[in-house]
């Protein structure tokens, strides 16, 4: 015979069994729904600059090799941080337009004046319709060996390019610890464009600090997500 006690010990040891498995499927059904929500928000996250139209624009090229120290050429740095900031770029979802993607030059064979047409014709790939904005990426040089520093240059009649301008370069201030601060340059590509752009110096090839730096793939990499990052927060502010 049973007791009443044991009948009701019988009936709350069923009861924890089923809460038990009441809370284990809830928690199933929660993670699942979490790492659902998880995946929407790092899918969104990710591909933040879907739509958007990058120009990268490698200074130089060709016979036009650009600021020189040894067998250390300008115009191969500024490709290869090129093509980091345009991998960083398309993972997030922007399309993204390189002027050059070797050692050439845009001048057509025989062209009088390569260097003029050479740079009207990236003018014209950073003016193109679609285009959101434009990053030329060069490296600097200076007799004096003591100047360094990175520094961006934008078009001072264009507002939005100075807020971009100052917004990368107060990011170049963190990773270059320079107190160098954005300014308008005289550039014609910056002066001849109708979409908003700048002009990042990347350092001084005719400093040692820099020049040790600037020759080193991690430092590279560094200037290139800070290009990214920099377009990246501009325009998911305006989204």
């Amino acid at each position: 015979m049973i007791s009443y006690n044991e009948k009701g010990d019988g009936v709350r040891q069923k009861k924890r069994i089923v809460l038990g498995i009441g809370m284990i499927c809830t928690l199933m059904i929660a993670t699942v729904y979490m790492s659902r929500f998880t995946h929407i928000i790092a899918e969104k996250e990710w591909k933040v600059l879907n739509g958007i139209v990058v120009v990268l624009d490698p200074g130089h090229g060709g016979k036009d090799g650009g600021a020189q120290s040894g067998e250390i050429m300008e115009d191969e740095i500024n490709l290869t941080i090129a093509f980091q900031t345009k991998e960083l770029l398309e993972q997030a979802g922007a399309q993204v337009i390189l002027t050059r993607d070797g050692d050439y030059d845009l001048a057509d064979k025989g062209a009088a004046n390569r260097k003029r047409q050479d740079i009207r014709k990236r003018m014209d790939m950073m003016n193109a319709e679609d285009v959101d904005v434009f990053i030329s990426i060069h490296l600097n040089a200076y007799p004096n060996p003591k100047v360094q520093g990175a520094q961006t240059f934008y078009n001072e009649k264009d507002e939005a390019s100075k807020e971009f301008a100052n917004l990368i370069q107060n990011k170049l201030k963190v990773l270059t610890k320079s107190k160098m601060t954005s300014k308008p340059g005289d550039f014609y590509l910056l002066e001849n464009a109708k979409t908003m752009g700048v002009l990042v110096e990347c350092g001084f090839l005719s400093n040692p600090n820099d020049r040790a730096l600037l020759v080193k793939e991690e430092y590279q990499k560094a200037l290139a997500n800070v290009l990214y990052k920099s377009i990246k927060e501009y325009f998911d502010f305006l989204m």
